[in-house]
């Protein structure tokens, strides 16, 4: 019986990866755009807090009896990964970063629904510079156990503080991030995330 369930578990794997390399290796028509890079006059960003939009919580931890009673792990879920990923490789490369407490009074601490209300939150809040507003359109693991990959859309959207104008977006194609090593769903989550905010950000230089 043991045997058989490491077959399959291997069988699911090694299709798992197949199917990351037949997303990821695409025909030359097909590539992903690069990346633009920020206007260089943008040198403090406030990270609000993501969007989701697909339904479902996207726990990393925190989500599990023993987290919630035994262990009393506050939840972190997706968004939460994005946004502390994102404020820590903007601050690593120079950029000035909001106060995370700022961020939540303008917010408090609710995700704008759309570009448009991250502007006026941005405005009334009075945060300086630009506001980073991100979006997750998909996230949606291969396996609940040993994920291989996890398909990701997540879009940003910059927005100038003062007069309200998206002064850079980034629409990534939905593709699969590998999550090489992941046991459970949360640590998939978290590999992804990282990987994802390093990708959208790094046109954004020292």
């Amino acid at each position: 019986m043991s045997t058989r369930v490491n077959e399959s578990r291997r069988r699911r794997r090694v299709s798992g990866w197949l199917i990351v390399a037949a997303l990821e290796v695409l025909p030359l028509g097909c590539m992903r755009p690069p990346i633009p890079p920020p206007p260089p006059s943008v040198r403090s960003v406030a990270v609000l807090p993501p969007k989701n939009l697909t339904g479902d919580t996207l726990p990393v931890a925190g989500g599990s009896l023993l987290e919630r009673y035994a262990l009393r792990t506050s939840p972190i879920t997706v968004p939460d990964v994005l946004a502390d990923e994102a404020e820590s490789l903007l601050e690593a490369r120079g950029y000035r970063v909001a106060a995370v407490t700022l961020v939540q009074q303008a917010t408090g601490g609710a995700a704008p629904e759309n570009a448009e209300a991250a502007a006026r939150i941005a405005a009334q809040g009075h945060l300086e510079g630009a506001v980073l507003y991100l979006e997750i359109r998909r996230w949606e693991a291969d396996a609940a156990t040993h994920p291989a990959f996890v398909i990701v859309g997540v879009a940003a959207t910059l927005i100038d503080t003062p007069t309200g104008r998206v002064i850079w977006s980034v629409h990534p194609s939905i593709h699969p991030v590998a999550t090489p090593g992941a046991v459970t769903l949360g640590s998939a989550y978290e590999i992804a995330a990282r990987k994802v905010v390093e990708e959208i950000l790094a046109p954004w230089r020292s």
